[in-house]
This record gives C-alpha cells, sequence and structure tokens, in this order.
C-alpha cells in the first residue's frame, strides 16, 4: 500500500484517504484560527492530532510501531543533546576557571607593582 506523511506528525504514514481525511482537518482548524496566516500548525490541530487522532490510528499495530520508533529516535536525540550539554558544559567551565586564574594572575602582578 501507498502511504502518506500525516499532515500534522510527518513520523506517522497513513493511507491516502486518511491523510487527505486529517488535512482537511487540519485546514478546517486553519480556517477557524484568529490569526490564519500565522506559521506552523494551528494549536488546535495538534490538541486534535495527540488527543484523538493518534489514539485511534496507534490502535493498529503497523501505527504503534510508528509510534514506538519515534519514540526511540527522540529519546537517542535527548541523550545526544544531553552528552553534548555536558562536554559543552565541561568545556565552557575550564575556560572560565582558566579566564579567573588569568585575572587573578594579571591582578597579582599589578598589586605588586604598587
Amino acid at each position: 500500500m501507498i502511504s502518506r506523511m500525516h499532515p500534522v506528525a510527518n513520523w506517522v504514514r497513513v493511507a491516502p484517504h486518511e491523510h487527505r481525511k486529517a488535512l482537511d482537518r487540519v485546514l478546517q482548524f486553519r480556517d477557524e484560527s484568529d490569526n490564519p496566516m500565522a506559521s506552523g500548525l494551528p494549536p488546535a490541530a495538534e490538541r486534535w492530532f495527540y488527543e484523538e487522532e493518534l489514539p485511534r490510528l496507534v490502535t493498529r499495530p503497523e501505527v504503534r510501531r510508528q509510534v514506538e520508533e519515534r519514540i526511540d529516535e527522540l529519546v537517542t536525540q535527548q541523550s545526544d543533546i544531553a552528552s553534548g550539554l555536558d562536554q559543552t558544559a565541561k568545556a565552557l567551565l575550564q575556560r572560565l576557571q582558566f579566564l579567573q586564574s588569568e585575572v587573578a594572575r594579571l591582578e597579582g602582578v599589578l598589586d605588586d607593582r604598587h
């Protein structure tokens, strides 16, 4: 079966008729929005997806598998970011300590000269 990416969550593949129905719903939310020219999805469309659409879709094994894969992908990204933050924080702390030490040394030289 040919599948399409869901208009709210492009990591969920659905049948073409489901895609069209979901897209129509998202466009309806956009048209009802106070600010239809805003970029991104209307908040109502996201709420609808997570509160109604996804719970309905996830009853199917293939969609459940996609959700599980997405969770794994997001957890990996979280871990990568946390690791990167740890490394960056460590490097910044080392640089800060160096700068503080250098300032203290230079101030010491100035104090010794007066």
